[in-house]
């Protein structure tokens, strides 16, 4: 009776050990399928995503259309910069024309100067020209004359007298300006800084218009000039 519950106890520990090996070769079979199937997603997952192009290469071929469409042949390049570069000559010739007529209009106005002798012995020549125009005034109202340094008709004053000598106001010396008879005349001498040029100046006020030169003395010396 012992040997026999021995024997059937024998033979269940043999069929369990049996059903256990065959559940562990199925759990690894089962861990091996989750690996490969893991291992097929991983790979399927790279794949995707290395195939996919990124936003910035999408970015790049929408704007390459864009480019090529503002790409300008050479031939058409080159008419544009001649074109433009035509038109900015067009106000250089322009200025140069207007200068040629300036210069042209300035010997016309020195032809028409008048030089005379003088009996006075410090007067070399008398220039006068009825052509020389007033210099343009900014004062407004009723002409007030004045020989205050600074005061607007003053400097009008040295800007008409230095239109029609050959000196320029910042290098020369203004000896005198005073009034020469009348409020509307006024008379100055001026010279260079070395005093090698002399002149006598006179000018007169046209309403509306400004201080006009009347006469240029060409002087040969300050004494009784003065």
């Amino acid at each position: 009776m012992e040997r026999k519950r021995r024997f059937q106890t024998r033979q269940q520990y043999a069929e369990q050990k049996s059903k256990q090996t065959k559940f562990q070769k199925a759990d690894k079979r089962l861990n091996y399928l989750i690996a490969v199937v893991a291992v097929l997603i991983v790979a399927t997952l790279i794949f995707i995503i290395t195939q996919e192009p990124s936003p910035k290469n999408e970015a790049e071929k929408q704007d390459s259309p864009a480019e090529v469409a503002t790409d300008v042949p050479e031939d058409d390049a080159g008419q544009e910069t001649e074109d433009n570069e035509t038109e900015t000559n067009v106000p250089e010739e322009a200025e140069e024309e207007e200068n040629s007529s300036d210069e042209t209009e300035q010997p016309t106005s020195e032809s028409d100067n008048m030089v005379s002798p003088s009996d006075d012995p410090a007067v070399k020549e008398v220039i006068t020209n009825p052509n020389w125009p007033a210099y343009p005034t900014a004062q407004t109202g009723e002409h007030v004359s004045t020989y205050e340094k600074g005061h607007i008709d003053y400097e009008e004053k040295l800007k008409a007298i230095f239109s029609v000598i050959d000196l320029q106001q910042e290098n020369s010396i203004v000896l005198r300006v005073n009034n020469n008879g009348s409020a509307e005349n006024a008379i100055a001498v001026v010279t260079s800084m070395d005093k090698e040029q002399k002149y006598r100046v006179s000018i007169e006020w046209v309403d509306n218009e400004g201080w006009k030169p009347i006469q240029v003395e060409v002087l040969s010396t300050l004494e009784g000039s003065q």
